[in-house]
């Protein structure tokens, strides 16, 4: 199980400027200016896996900043204005299908990802996605709760829906209960962490039985002093904070 005292300390004694911000932030120390962000661009966009501005990178960037008590900071600002400018006509968002995180297993699993992580981020820090990036998501859910390209799309497309109809929606709780009964083989403590993030930055509580179950996985799988992925953490312990004082 994750120490929080241990873990803050590695991190502020091997991390860059931006994660040893965050950790001087859990710890309850005076802080600097906050540092720019390393994995944003210049005009708001966040990088995806390849390192490339995504839509769907950009909206769990907000998601984050939402978890983290700064959705009305410079860079949550630029990073929403930058996704509603990437709209496509449709209203919708698009990824290169590179630049989508977890199981690739069919190209159009991009613009799901794009779409609905993208509409979350947005929702998130209470700027409009628009209709029509919801209403096509919405076409995307099976009947078990699995949005198309399973576990990223449905971490996001869930939170969407919880934030737009409310709590214990039909599209929203059978995403959640998806997400809770269909764990894979391949995922791994970020799954756990990004799911959190969108679950979290939608405002469902800790009591809720898939936010509690992954919350427990993530912290009780951490080593002591934290995992040796120095950001994932943080996001851990970002996470417990966030859902602690919810």
């Amino acid at each position: 199980m994750i120490d929080t005292e241990k873990a803050l300390m590695r991190v502020m004694s091997s991390s860059d400027e931006w994660q040893s911000w965050r950790a001087l932030r859990l710890a309850g120390d005076d802080l600097a200016p906050m540092p720019q962000i390393p994995y944003q661009d210049d005009v708001g966009g966040f990088f995806g896996p390849t390192g490339r501005p995504s839509p769907g990178g950009a909206g769990e960037g907000l998601c984050h900043l939402k978890i983290l008590g700064l959705a009305s900071s410079a860079p949550a600002v630029i990073a929403a204005d930058w996704l509603l400018e990437m709209r496509t006509p449709a209203e919708a968002w698009l990824d290169r299908p590179d630049e989508v995180p977890g199981y690739l297993d069919d190209p159009s699993i991009a613009r799901v990802w794009a779409t609905a992580s993208a509409a979350c981020g947005l929702l998130a820090v209470g700027r409009d996605p628009g209709p029509r990036a919801i209403g096509l998501l919405r076409g995307e859910a099976d009947a078990g709760g699995r949005f198309t390209g399973g576990a990223y799309p449905t971490f996001a497309a869930s939170a969407v829906y919880w934030m737009v109809e409310g709590p214990k929606t039909e599209m929203a709780e059978w995403g959640l209960r998806w997400v809770r009964e269909n764990e894979e083989s391949w995922w791994g403590p970020w799954e756990r962490a990004t799911a959190l993030t969108f679950f979290g930055a939608a405002g469902i509580p800790v009591e809720h039985a898939t936010v509690d179950l992954l919350l427990d996985g993530l912290l009780s799988a951490l080593p002591e002093e934290g995992h040796e992925d120095l950001g994932l953490t943080l996001r851990a312990l970002e996470l417990a904070r966030h859902f602690d004082s919810a």
